[in-house]
């Protein structure tokens, strides 16, 4: 076990944003958390990241009780936001220098060079993000997340802003990295990417979450209908950007 969550409740005045969240993310697994806007997806990462701290619950990230030290496991986390953590002034190159420093990666010059061609953003490496169209900070941040080989990847609407070629890269460096025994967990609101990055799927309605089964049991199409039909029951409506 690479991270468990267990009974995770988030609270914001009166508003219950997570209800009795549990969790857990195995080495090898893509873990495809899906639910529409509002729903707590990107709090659940923040809480799971240790950005935030839940109003109850607990979480732990390898042998670590990771709300009592956080720091201790920030390392073994490699994390996607919609907000992008950067520098926006500097390059890529510069970006993940400085990261790649702080987390005192070995051979940083080959490492910048390997994840920079893995996103294709090599021909960008020394232009400052803050000309980087929405699509290209998106990979960018998909490379600060793997910079650092971390044991847990948390992404967070992981394809938004991607075009088609630029969501297969997403997708190819998600397998990758569960075939070299990473856990990784992803929140989208669409079925079909959710769908193919994943190995095991689970909905995030009403703040709470659901199993609902893992590859080999269910097919896309009928994956769909019951996501539609949750929502639909939940008087929410799915949200597609694309």
């Amino acid at each position: 076990m690479l991270l468990q969550a267990r009974q995770i409740t988030k609270c914001y005045g009166h508003r219950n944003i997570l209800n009795g969240v549990d969790l857990v993310v195995q080495p090898g697994e893509v873990v495809s958390i899906f639910g529409p806007n509002g729903s707590g997806k990107t709090t659940l990462v923040k809480i799971l990241a240790t950005l935030i701290k839940p109003t109850s619950g607990s979480l732990q990230i390898g042998d670590v009780d990771a709300l009592a030290e956080p720091q201790r496991v920030r390392q073994s986390l490699g994390l996607v936001l919609h907000e992008p953590l950067a520098y926006r002034e500097l390059s890529p190159y510069e970006n993940l220098k400085f990261f790649g420093r702080i987390y005192g990666i070995d051979d940083l010059e080959g490492r910048i060079s390997e994840i920079l061609a893995d996103v294709e953003l090599t021909a960008f490496a020394h232009e400052p993000v803050r000309i980087f169209s929405r699509g290209m900070m998106q990979r960018f941040m998909i490379a600060k997340a793997l910079i650092h080989d971390s044991s847990i990847l948390l992404l967070d609407e992981p394809f938004s802003g991607l075009d088609a070629a630029a969501k297969e890269i997403a997708l190819r460096l998600i397998e990758k990295e569960r075939a070299r025994g990473k856990g990784v967990l992803l929140t989208t609101h669409d079925t079909e990417l959710g769908y193919l990055a994943g190995s095991r799927f689970l909905f995030l309605l009403n703040g709470q979450i659901e199993s609902v089964a893992v590859k080999g049991e269910i097919g896309l199409e009928a994956l769909s209908r019951r996501y539609g039909s949750k929502i639909k029951n939940s008087g929410r409506q799915p949200v597609n950007r694309g």
